[in-house]
């Protein structure tokens, strides 16, 4: 508390001594952001939800707050709502990354306003957006969580091991104190909850301190000599969107420093695109030299780049023609697509850009749009679903086959030889 209070102390100074340009901006407070949050959901009554649906450890009890966004989504079945391809944005799993919750905030009312223009933008997604995960560590500037647990370690996905203390932080130290048990936290709890109620595409997770996207866990690719280092066994589709992120905020890509990481668990789990978004070298400061938004605007573009690609993330065949008892398929995915069928012969694979012919005895083209995982999360509330339904047209007539005239002469043959015979 003594230090929560110098450090409150040390931001008004700091306030109070910098230079007086319209560009000088606050960090919200975590009461600040709540309010925030659910005041600009409010505006949107047609398209955005907000809702609490968890607390933190500590003895106030922060609600976790998130906002659900969909077009009619107040009037949407339940069924139709959980089915729709979801990003999910969330912040702040480290309480004194303060900007990372800006990011979210700001992504989120980008996306509402160009919704209001242009209703398409929602057309056919989903989006949930948590600004804040570790709520009592981001009002006492605190990594951890209260029990002095990094979040980001304790997820049960390669759990503990590498990259984790068996010591409990403590602020201002904090440390990467894994937790008593993979997923021990209430905060991990209801954080794997939510996105089990999801249908996954992209995970997006802000964090600070380094500017730079990472990787779910320690790859052949960036650390070949990594006792722990696996393969991504979708590696082409993240290829793609490492690439694309690139391409629109500059930032490159590593693996990350420890095991048991939200996002780890989101794309090993969950099988969605999952990385961590580093969104500023910056951590916890009190205000900014700049707008929060000219801060953060290479990343907002990539968060921007994660929602208008997002039915690109895996594979997506489409039909470009028809014929009889035979489909023209086409990969538009940024993914293979996987044991693709529309009634007749399975084809095992189509990669991203390739054209194929498929046999026509459904009224469904059915495929998995990334490669599936035995270890993958498949209960009862959240099955992982990768067989996608694409709806076809009517199968059209067969064409009666032309009998030819040496068809009708072998055939008479045949029946007056019969004859002869039986004679």
């Amino acid at each position: 508390m003594r230090f929560l209070l110098l450090a409150t102390l040390l931001g008004l100074a700091l306030l109070a001594l910098a230079p007086q340009a319209e560009a000088l901006e606050r960090l919200h407070s975590y009461y600040e952001l709540r309010d925030d949050t659910e005041a600009l959901a409010a505006q949107y009554p047609d398209i955005a939800i907000y809702s609490e649906h968890g607390s933190s450890t500590g003895p106030l009890g922060l609600a976790i707050f998130s906002v659900d966004v969909a077009l009619n989504i107040t009037t949407l079945p339940e069924a139709e709502l959980a089915a729709l391809p979801t990003m999910y944005v969330d912040g702040a799993h480290h309480g004194n990354e303060g900007m990372a919750s800006e990011a979210a905030f700001l992504f989120l009312q980008d996306v509402l306003e160009r919704s209001t223009a242009d209703p398409a933008y929602l057309t056919g997604k989903r989006l949930v957006v948590t600004p804040i995960m570790n709520t009592d560590g981001h009002l006492q500037d605190c990594r951890n969580n209260w029990n002095g647990v990094d979040l980001n370690r304790n997820y049960p996905w390669m759990w503990g091991l590498y990259g984790t203390s068996d010591t409990r932080g403590s602020c201002p130290a904090s440390g990467t104190y894994r937790g008593p048990s993979a997923g021990s936290e209430g905060e991990t709890q209801d954080n794997m909850a939510l996105m089990r109620s999801l249908n996954l595409y992209a995970y997006l997770s802000g964090h600070t301190g380094s500017n730079d996207i990472v990787l779910p866990w320690k790859t052949p690719y960036e650390s070949p000599d990594h006792e722990y280092a696996q393969v991504i066994a979708d590696w082409t589709l993240y290829q793609r969107f490492l690439n694309e992120s690139t391409n629109v905020s500059g930032l490159s890509y590593r693996d990350p420093s420890g095991a048991g990481e939200s996002i780890a668990w989101g794309y090993g789990a969950r099988g969605a695109v999952s990385v961590i978004v580093e969104v500023t070298t910056l951590q916890w400061v009190p205000v900014e030299d700049s707008t929060l938004r000219q801060e953060l605007a290479n990343e907002l573009l990539m968060y921007d780049m994660a929602w208008e690609n997002l039915l690109k993330l895996g594979g997506r065949p489409v039909v470009i023609g028809t014929g009889p008892g035979e489909l023209t398929v086409r990969n538009d995915g940024w993914g293979a697509a996987y044991n693709l069928s529309a009634g007749g012969i399975i084809l095992p694979r189509l990669e991203p850009g390739e054209t194929a012919t498929v046999d026509w005895h459904d009224s469904q083209l059915r495929y998995e749009r990334i490669l599936r995982n035995p270890e993958r999360d498949v209960d009862a509330d959240g099955v992982v679903t990768l067989e996608v339904g694409t709806p076809l047209p009517d199968i059209p007539n067969q064409p009666v086959p032309a009998v030819s005239p040496l068809a009708v002469f072998v055939v008479l043959g045949l029946a007056a030889r019969s004859r002869i015979i039986r004679a």
